[in-house]
């Protein structure tokens, strides 16, 4: 039974949890995936349960990521020689060729451990519920774990794209010399790694990466620097790619102009 009314229970909570918790065998996500546009209380049990299993991730101690490993991405730029792959085209097996096949007993010993979790965490959510402590603060650590797990995601990314041998690196300095980024450029994603840049007003002004290789710059990509910032991962093509040649500017507004009003640091892809 399904309804609108916040006490109104709903014989389906128990995958509203398991779907929140991303542990849900296929037939049984389907089957909830076309049931939760209709109930309003599974919907809600969904969100609680996001913010109470959030709340427990937040109880451990959150650091943030060590000095060290800034020194270690700008180790790996200096160090790793740039080549370029030979194309190695992979078949990636159908799981189900691959897959052993599950006993009846198994699978059935399998969803009643399942389901066994999922009572237990239906009960926490529940107590959480009753005891106030889904609410504004669980709602604020939520956002904070958010944050930080995209803030890991993008530090993996660009410590994978600074150790690819693909990848062209370029050192951008300014006219007397001095190292302000350092961009590294794939195929089909980018990052650049600021050396002191000062953050932008993102209201009003962003930076641009001007491509040089040709007889006009060519803009590539805009960027936003915040204080603090180590890199910042860049949307990039293949386009973008071809260049050995490239430069950063500093514009008023949101969207880069036909040219660059004044270049802040420029530099060449360095050679294999």
């Amino acid at each position: 039974m399904s309804g609108d009314r916040k006490t109104e229970w709903c014989d389906q909570e128990e995958l509203a949890v398991g779907w929140a918790m991303h542990a849900l065998e296929p037939d049984e996500e389907a089957r909830l995936r076309a049931h939760l546009p209709e109930c309003a209380t599974c919907r809600r049990t969904v969100r609680n349960t996001e913010a109470v299993t959030a709340a427990i991730g937040q109880s451990v101690d959150q650091y943030d990521p060590p000095a060290r490993l800034r020194a270690n991405l700008m180790e790996a730029i200096e160090h790793t020689p740039q080549e370029v792959p030979s194309t190695v085209v992979a078949k990636v097996p159908d799981r189900q060729e691959v897959a052993e096949p599950i006993s009846l007993e198994a699978r059935r010993g399998r969803k009643a451990n399942r389901t066994r979790v999922l009572f237990a965490a239906a009960a926490v959510i529940l107590v959480a519920v009753v005891a106030g402590v889904v609410g504004q603060r669980l709602t604020s650590l939520s956002d904070q774990v958010t944050a930080q797990q995209a803030r890991t995601d993008q530090l993996e990314h660009t410590f994978r794209l600074a150790t690819d041998p693909a990848t062209k690196k370029a050192v951008l300095r300014t006219p007397d010399g001095t190292a302000m980024a350092v961009l590294l450029s794939g195929d089909d994603d980018a990052a650049v790694v600021p050396e002191g840049m000062p953050a932008n007003d993102m209201a009003a002004q962003t930076y641009v990466v001007w491509g040089t290789s040709g007889p006009n710059p060519v803009a590539l990509a805009t960027f936003d620097v915040t204080p603090g910032s180590n890199d910042i991962v860049l949307k990039w093509d293949r386009s973008a790619y071809a260049h050995d040649g490239l430069a950063i500017s500093l514009e008023a507004g949101r969207t880069p102009p036909p040219s660059p009003s004044a270049v802040l640091a420029a530099g060449q892809v360095a050679k294999a």
